[in-house]
């Protein structure tokens, strides 16, 4: 079966981004869930982070993303990976490694299923510390650097075909980004922006930042830095959250070659209530409750807490019908969440 790009988009117009990485590894096996054993595993397991690719392939997602979060100089020290004056290249090697993994799955999935349809790789721009705690984000001066290396490594080697920044908790982290690629070469590749937003106020990014002043200022200094900006949106959410954050962020990009982007996580638990554990604040107890009830609809999880597929799709057709052209699926999510959003969205 032979198909063409132009066949797929006009099949609704909307672009298929793939699910979770790190997960789908601790549940073969091969990671304990942690984000340095998942990038480890491009090297150490790489016919099971090609399988996962592949899966996502199958179940009609159109692009990948690399698989590479942590794939960043000041956390291959804090994980004792590299020392400080070897950091640089030790990310460099793994965010390789990650695009070759993603390379040789579409190799792989265009043999086996004589499909020409062009498959494309999302290389994955993300948060230097801890993700989710805006008050560890260092300085936009600070970030540069770092976000030069990583932007170079993926443009130059690595070829990707979409620059993907997610997960970004705080508005100077995009802002670092942007100033990063305007030294790079990489001023024709698309960008897609995503912002992580709090489950229970959904118009405030996790640091506290507002999510439209922050779409905002990406929007106009890509504009003035000339870089081509092809998305904005929000993803490592609660799906609910989503839904309510996107009707703030769309009279934005309305009238604009700019599209939205969505992808949300699949855990029962909140990332919010996760937070709060951690912190350990029972001052916001109640606060973190009313959120849980807010977001979660018990019938729409397993018995492992995790949000069925299709449950998650009926949200990605929300999205769909809020104007959303980009969906794909976060934390949590699985080949099995793709193939049934693939399956409502594009039937």
């Amino acid at each position: 079966m032979m198909e063409t790009n132009q066949q797929n988009q006009s099949r609704g117009g909307i672009t298929i981004l793939d699910g979770g990485m790190g997960h789908e590894l601790k549940l073969r096996g091969i990671s304990d869930g942690t984000f340095v054993a998942g990038v480890l595993a491009n090297e150490d397991q790489a016919s099971t982070v090609e399988a996962i690719h592949f899966d996502y392939l199958s179940a009609g997602c159109d692009v990948i993303t690399t698989n590479s979060f942590v794939a960043v100089p000041r956390r291959m020290v804090e994980c004792g990976l590299a020392d400080e004056p070897s950091a640089f290249h030790r990310a460099a090697m793994l965010i390789r490694s990650s695009a070759d993994r993603a390379r040789a799955s579409i190799a792989k999935f265009e043999n086996e299923k004589n499909i020409r349809q062009r498959k494309m790789i999302a290389g994955c721009v993300p948060p230097l510390t801890e993700c989710y705690f805006g008050d560890q984000v260092p300085t936009i001066e600070e970030m540069v650097p770092e976000y030069v290396m990583i932007v170079s490594t993926l443009v130059d080697y690595c070829k990707v075909d979409i620059i993907l920044c997610e997960t970004l908790s705080t508005s100077r982290e995009a802002i670092a980004i942007m100033h990063a690629l305007s030294k790079t070469n990489s001023k024709q590749i698309p960008i897609w922006v995503n912002f992580t937003i709090k489950d229970d106020k959904p118009n405030e990014l996790r640091s506290g930042d507002f999510l439209v002043d922050a779409c905002s200022q990406i929007i106009k200094l890509t504009a003035a830095l000339n870089l081509p900006l092809e998305a904005i949106g929000v993803n490592c959410s609660s799906p609910s959250a989503i839904s309510k954050a996107l009707p703030c962020i769309s009279p934005l990009v309305k009238r604009s070659d700019i599209k939205l982007c969505a992808y949300g996580n699949c855990f029962q638990t909140t990332t919010q209530e996760w937070m709060a554990s951690l912190k350990k604040e029972g001052d916001d107890d109640d606060a973190q409750n009313k959120a849980s009830k807010e977001v979660r609809s018990a019938g729409d999880y397993d018995h492992n807490g995790y949000l069925l597929p299709e449950a998650y799709a009926r949200y990605t057709h929300e999205w769909a019908d809020l104007g959303v052209q980009i969906i794909g699926g976060c934390c949590g999510s699985r080949p099995q969440h793709m193939k049934q959003v693939v399956s409502m969205l594009k039937p």
